[in-house]
């Protein structure tokens, strides 16, 4: 049993790195291919030059692979992430941005942060990013400008096609080992045996989880493209009289007597806090007063108690 064990432990581990080491080969055979077929292209016979791009290229129906000429092969496949910005001047920030959310929606895109705020009493802004199928970026681009007076334009492409591909096959590797290991658990026949492949097995599906999420993510990022806009609304000059200032007059009147009479409350409730916060100083103020025109008042009764006493014994003198 023990001899036998070790045998089918021996092949497992023959049989993993053996798999491996081909599609390892495989797949970076097919990489450098489809990179060489890219980068370095080589005239066929019979013709003059190379084909350069063509400016207008294609893409396909999910919009993550680009054609080269109109053509669409292994060498030509390229993954990119399109992104741009932009600043608009509009007339009503939230009208407007409720204008370009039902744009994004009917484009089956997202708006995945939406944010308004004032700047000043009566002027808004916000800001806005939008991810939208990459196929109608420049569609978008366009579009955006219409709405008002479009600065500080940008736009971005970022190539991740070494990386697309080099994940996509680690991870097709990772899955043909897996169904490698799948195969040589239905042929374990001890405990010992069954735990070790699916120690192995267990690793494995974990990478696969791993990879396939970070596959997701970028199909995502390469499918749908991201624009970051900044709307500001335009600001009046002083020397243009315009009706605009009276817009909301009923509203901004009440709201100024509601902000006096809050002030008005507010000063009161900060008196009569600081009167109650004051009273024990004033009790003793108080008292201190007090006694001092109790003195006070002694002082001068016994003055004039003197002054009449003297009155009368001059009168009785003179008498």
């Amino acid at each position: 049993m023990t001899i036998k064990r070790n045998i089918l432990l021996s092949s497992l581990t023959l049989l993993i790195i053996t798999a491996g080491l081909i599609l390892s080969s495989c797949g970076a055979s097919s990489y450098l291919g489809s990179e060489d077929s890219s980068y370095d292209y080589v005239a066929e016979e019979g013709s003059a030059t190379a084909p350069e791009y063509a400016m207008d290229d294609a893409y396909d129906s999910d919009g993550s692979t680009k054609r080269i000429n109109g053509e669409v092969g292994q060498n030509s496949l390229r993954h990119v992430i399109r992104n741009g910005s932009m600043d608009i001047a509009v007339q009503d920030t939230r009208a407007t941005m409720k204008e370009i959310k039902e744009m994004v929606n009917d484009a089956e895109g997202i708006v995945s942060n939406s944010y308004v705020y004032e700047v000043r009493e009566g002027q808004y802004a916000g800001s806005m990013t939008l991810r939208i199928p990459e196929k109608q970026f420049d569609f978008f681009m366009e579009q955006l400008e219409t709405y008002g007076k479009a600065t500080n334009v940008q736009t971005g492409i970022d190539d991740v096609t070494m990386q697309y591909v080099d994940l996509e096959s680690r991870l097709n590797n990772q899955l043909a080992q897996e169904a490698r290991l799948v195969e040589i658990l239905d042929m374990a026949e001890s405990v010992e045996e069954v735990l070790e492949v699916e120690k192995e097995l267990y690793r494995i599906r974990g990478e696969i989880e791993s990879m396939t999420a970070q596959l997701n993510y970028l199909k995502d990022q390469v499918s749908y493209a991201t624009i970051n806009l900044n709307l500001r609304e335009e600001t009046i000059p002083t020397e243009v009289i315009t009706p605009g200032a009276f817009d909301n007059f009923g509203k901004k009147i009440q709201q100024a007597f509601v902000r006096s009479v809050n002030f008005v409350l507010s000063a009161f409730s900060i008196l009569i806090l600081g009167i109650i916060s004051m009273l024990p100083v004033l009790a003793m103020i108080g008292i201190i007063i007090l006694i001092i025109w109790l003195l006070v008042k002694k002082v001068t009764r016994r003055k004039k108690n003197k002054e009449k006493e003297q009155i009368e014994v001059a009168d009785k003198n003179n008498e």
